[in-house]
């Protein structure tokens, strides 16, 4: 009866299965992504990650001159589509389209075995469905870093199958090589990295002698820790690891808690995406328990691992902002899988899973992506031709708008947050108040700032930008942007009077 049950669907022939699921998930991806194609702002985080990585491209390095918290490899990333040019915008959401199929595309061969090659497929499509539901439409980091991640998932899995040494060995190093690079995408991938190095530590255990066999583990873990050792030793050697260490590591734990009156939304968010799949994920896990091999028992507790790790990292990190979500749909797309096979609840259970996000979708909608254009159009065209070379400073906007009027900088906090947002006060290494006077003294050609705070703001900061705004510029328009007002200030030597 079991056996009868995850058999019920059609096989694929296992020469074109790679090929054709590679292809269905990649022309979805494309389609469920094609109406945010060339939006400037589509996200504020990947807006600045473009112009960091735009900075890098012209040789301002991360955390001494452009200063932010991810790893350089979302910026390298971001560099890359920089080179584009004009075409730069574009170029990132091809990137990150290609990442989410990729993905999409892992998830369903690692579901294969327990789910079968259609329940497999249906897992990816979720994860590209779920993604835009939390703000995964765009170029987050998690877009990019799901991909080695989900393929260091199964390399872990497949080493635990394997009896030719070599494999395995090839294996286990491939998922670690895997885990470093993500980990340079963002540092919250280590609790997913200690998990499947653990796994790896297990299988190692019980296959070598032990001396042999901490060896390897030991050979593991600096692998996984190459990366950032050698990005480290990179700006140890230019006299700069204080700020990296400061920017990667200590900032994380200065900056302030979220606002305590938003996470009681913020958790009901998580607990609504949340929810579903775990109710699918136990009928799955049941269903494999149903198989009696031992393939089907390493799967199922490699799975209830995978979920937990990416769970804690996301909730260890405590603000819970709706991107943080990302990671976790790559293990909970898988684990569900199974239960997608069944003949009777399978099917309902898929279409249930799909139509949440679907309907919230408003696919396809250009409209979204036209307005964006004018508006960062219109703000830009607000902005001085001086800013080139007298500065801007962005107090608060869309970030793109370095990249637009071809701003160059006063300060390496370009992002808004870093020097108006309470949350930030301590976390960025100075006093914040300090910075910006030294940022105004210079006169920077241009100033943004909105008519209304959508986070708490640093009260201090905001009376030193105020009162210098009153004194020595003048409003040179406004443009709305997602619902506000972004005002352009010019210090009145470049105001040309209007007739």
């Amino acid at each position: 009866m079991a056996s009868t049950a995850l058999s019920a669907w059609p096989r694929t022939s296992p020469r074109t299965l790679p090929v054709a699921e590679g292809l269905v998930l990649t022309v979805v991806a494309l389609l469920i992504r094609l109406p945010h194609f060339g939006d400037p702002s589509f996200m504020i985080d990947e807006q600045f990650y473009l112009v960091a990585g735009d900075q890098l491209l012209h040789g301002h390095l991360p955390f001494t001159e452009v200063w932010d918290r991810k790893p350089i490899g979302l910026f390298l990333i971001y560099a890359v589509a920089a080179a584009f040019g004009s075409g730069a915008i574009i170029a990132y959401q091809i990137i990150a389209t290609l990442c989410a199929s990729a993905t999409a595309w892992v998830i369903a061969r690692i579901a294969r075995p327990m789910a079968g090659t259609i329940a497999g497929c249906v897992a990816g499509l979720l994860y590209l469905l779920w993604i835009e539901l939390a703000e995964g439409g765009g170029g987050q980091s998690a877009i990019f870093y799901n991909l080695p991640v989900a393929l260091a998932g199964w390399c872990v899995l497949r080493a635990g199958g394997m009896r030719e040494e070599d494999a395995v060995r090839r294996s286990a190093f491939a998922a670690m090589v895997l885990t470093g690079i993500a980990i340079q995408i963002k540092y919250t991938v280590v609790f997913e990295g200690m998990f499947f190095g653990l796994m790896l530590a297990w299988q190692t255990l019980v296959r070598l002698p032990i001396g042999a066999a901490l060896r390897r583990i030991s050979l593991l873990a600096a692998t996984a820790l190459a990366p950032t050792a050698l990005v480290f030793a990179f700006y140890a050697a230019i006299g700069q690891a204080n700020a990296f260490i400061f920017a990667n590591f200590t900032s994380i734990f200065l900056r302030s808690p979220a606002d305590a009156a938003e996470m009681p939304y913020r958790i009901e968010m998580f607990a609504l995406r949340l929810v579903p799949f775990l109710v699918c994920i136990a009928a799955s896990l049941w269903q494999v328990r149903m198989r009696s091999d031992l393939a089907a028992a390493r799967w199922r507790v490699f799975m209830i691992g995978w979920c937990g790790a990416a769970l804690i990292g996301i909730f260890g990190i405590g603000t819970l902002y709706s991107h943080y979500i990302l990671p976790a749909f790559v293990p909970l797309t898988i684990a569900a899988a199974p239960i997608f096979r069944r003949p009777t609840s399978g099917p309902v259970l898929a279409f249930f899973l799909a139509w949440m996000p679907a309907v919230t979708l408003h696919w396809p909608d250009f409209a979204r992506t036209e307005r964006h254009r004018a508006e960062i159009a219109a703000l830009t065209a607000l902005i001085p031709p001086e800013v080139k070379t007298g500065c801007m400073q962005m107090f608060d906007g869309p970030p793109i708008l370095y990249w637009t009027s071809h701003a160059c900088t006063l300060t390496r906090f370009i992002f808004p947050d870093h020097l108006s947002a309470a949350n930030e006060e301590r976390a960025i290494g100075v006093d914040p108040v300090i910075e910006l006077r030294r940022v105004l003294a210079q006169r920077p050609a241009a100033i943004t700032i909105s008519d209304q705070d959508i986070r708490p703001p640093d009260v201090r900061t905001f009376a030193v930008m105020r009162a210098a705004l009153a004194r020595d510029y003048v409003l040179a328009g406004k443009a709305p942007h997602d619902g506000r007002d972004i005002e352009v200030w010019v210090p009145r030597r470049l105001h040309a009077p209007q007739v």
